[in-house]
């Protein structure tokens, strides 16, 4: 939430209510009951047991021979460093087919144009051979032995040309093979660029296997007993947990500044739960919040990303996945999960990490 501006930097003690007293915390000892006016009108929601953790995750062996969540990681850590090499082996090999392609275009272009000079000089060639051939003219075969002497003005022409002609033809066969080695340079880059496409493929499919891996090992779903709605945490970065421990405070009642244990406001909730992940310091102001981390596209959110409503950023909450977010709405309210498709005044994610 916006606080009031003269309130900005100071945060006001609230004493929590009777039937938030009691919450349970992932891996913390339960807080000591205070006692405080209950909201009028409103029932004390439970908050939801911790999610018992998957033995798996601790990154020791199982009994049942799977492999560990750390054993997963370095796998995975592996195979992301094998897909990044063969990613770039493939665009180079882009790269050299590129360059392939436009060589055989310009060998191509050159021998064209160098048979598309000699076709006139051919021709012209041929009519003098057929014009002597008819008026009983000099052989030039005979005579380019014998220099121009005792030539007709035609044979000689004649002769020239058929030097002309001679030189365009060895320009041509040596354009022509410079055309054959194109392409044979193209056909090898582009077989070199379809293995290299193959081969990261087959890397890209072995690094999805093993996230989906992970995913199943580090996934957590808690039931919001106040909406009914469902948040599907994966992974194990400090988002992930993060919203885990957010998630432990469903059912606390709204207070306006309040940051924990017991009671919170929209950014109080999401500075405790960092705070409880070892990321403490964070700024109880949500225009402060939006400018940390990378920002996020409404698209690509997952859960543990910050979300932002209204111009002016006065609420926000946690996305939690499948179109979820988590968040201490307002007074009288408490904190719960909602669908983000009820809000009209998204504004933004950013992820913080």
């Amino acid at each position: 939430m916006v606080p009031d501006p003269q309130w900005r930097r100071f945060v006001v003690p609230v004493a929590a209510t009777a039937s938030a007293a009691a919450v349970i915390a992932i891996g913390t000892a339960i807080a000591p009951a205070q006692a405080a006016p209950a909201v009028p009108g409103r029932a004390a929601a439970l908050a939801p047991a911790a999610p018992t953790p998957d033995p798996r995750s601790t990154g020791k062996p199982t009994s049942t021979g799977k492999p560990t969540e750390s054993e997963l990681r370095k796998k995975l850590d592996a195979l992301n460093t094998e897909a990044e090499r063969l990613t770039e082996q493939y665009n180079k090999a882009r790269v050299e087919l590129g360059k392939a392609k436009n060589a055989l275009t310009d060998a191509t272009r050159q021998a064209a144009a160098l048979a598309a000079q000699a076709a006139p000089a051919r021709e012209q060639l041929s009519r003098f051979a057929a014009n002597n051939y008819m008026t009983g003219g000099p052989d030039l075969m005979a005579a380019s032995g014998g220099g121009t002497e005792g030539l007709a003005a035609s044979a000689y022409l004649a002769q020239n040309q058929a030097s002309v002609v001679n030189a365009l033809q060895a320009r041509i066969d040596q354009a022509t093979k410079a055309q054959r080695d194109a392409q044979a340079k193209n056909a090898a880059a582009r077989q070199a660029a379809a293995h290299a496409g193959k081969a990261r493929s087959a890397a890209k499919a072995k690094v999805d296997e093993v996230t989906e891996q992970l995913d199943k090992l580090t996934t957590t779903r808690v039931k919001d007993p106040t909406s009914g709605y469902t948040a599907v945490i994966k992974g194990s970065d400090l988002p992930a947990k993060m919203t885990r421990k957010a998630l432990t405070k469903l059912g606390s009642p709204y207070v306006w500044a309040a940051a924990g244990p017991n009671s919170f406001d929209c950014s109080g909730l999401v500075v405790w739960a960092y705070a409880k992940v070892g990321k403490s310091g964070l700024p109880h102001y949500t225009g402060d919040l939006y400018d940390l981390g990378s920002k996020v596209g409404k698209g690509e959110l997952r859960a543990g990303d910050l979300v932002y409503f209204g111009g002016d950023l006065h609420h926000m909450g946690i996305y939690v996945g499948g179109g979820h977010y988590l968040h201490a709405p307002q007074t009288g309210d408490v904190v719960k999960i909602s669908k983000l498709s009820e809000r009209s005044d998204y504004a933004g994610a950013n992820r913080v990490s």
